[in-house]
């Protein structure tokens, strides 16, 4: 796996990626198998929860984290994000990474968080509206790499043991990247 991570690692800085980042989560299906296997090897778990970390300049996706048990994206967010404070300086993530924690982690690793706060109070509103609407807006970024992966390569895995299926996806993302160095 470190070889396909190191593969992963070169295409994205191919890509010159810049300094924001955009993180953001989506499902890829597992259910290529046929259901006489899926009941046979008792699996039940019929969706992959992909998170990616996308530089907003390039639209190369910097990192990934793939999980068979869908981890709330506050969990992943802290480990793909802290993963790669010394490539980034601000970080864009919907409302689903709206985490206090995650923020002073990045904030103590030089990273602006630009993460919208979930609205509970009436001071949210105002947390949200000092976010720098520019940079935020290019959350969207990570959002079409996913749907550009699904176009180009599908929106499922085909591998049945769990290993292939994350192997599968970095070098689809690896690809991915690449395909984005020779648009540039």
């Amino acid at each position: 796996m470190s070889v396909w991570r190191g593969f992963f690692w070169e295409s994205a800085t191919i890509c010159d990626p810049g300094s924001h980042g955009a993180i953001d989560a989506r499902f890829f299906d597992r259910e290529t198998a046929s259901r006489h296997y899926q009941h046979r090897s008792d699996r039940h778990i019929r969706t992959l929860k992909t998170t990616a970390l996308v530089d907003t300049d390039s639209c190369a996706i910097l990192d990934l984290h793939c999980s068979a048990h869908w981890p709330h994206d506050t969990q992943t967010g802290h480990r793909v994000a802290l993963r790669n404070t010394e490539k980034i300086e601000s970080l864009a993530g919907d409302k689903g990474y709206d985490d206090q924690s995650l923020r002073d982690a990045l904030r103590s690793e030089g990273v602006r968080p630009l993460l919208r706060h979930r609205l509970f109070a009436a001071y949210d509103h105002a947390h949200n509206a000092r976010l720098d609407s520019e940079l935020y807006g290019q959350r969207w970024m990570a959002e079409t790499a996913f749907s550009a992966i699904k176009r180009r390569f599908g929106p499922a895995v085909y591998p049945r043991a769990w290993y292939r299926e994350f192997c599968e996806l970095v070098v689809t993302a690896a690809v991915y990247n690449l395909e984005q160095a020779l648009k540039q």
